[in-house]
């Protein structure tokens, strides 16, 4: 899912590099930053169950690589 040897400590970039890679769309990106800085917290609600999945799976593996 994220590039090789990528980590970041933005959830910003995370997401951005899922769309880079073709896991989320432009708009779901938006959705989900939007989400975060209203709320302030990492949430799925506004993304379907597969991409909310990829997404955690994603900063599960980016908090490994980070703490390595």
């Amino acid at each position: 899912m994220l590039e090789d040897g990528f980590r970041s400590h933005r959830y910003s970039d995370i997401v951005g590099n899922l769309r880079d890679n073709g896991f989320l769309t432009a708009e779901d990106v938006r959705k989900l930053l939007k989400e975060y800085t209203t709320t302030q917290k990492i949430t799925f609600d506004c993304i379907d169950d597969e991409k909310a999945k990829i997404v955690s799976e994603a900063l599960i593996d980016n908090y490994n690589r980070s703490r390595s």
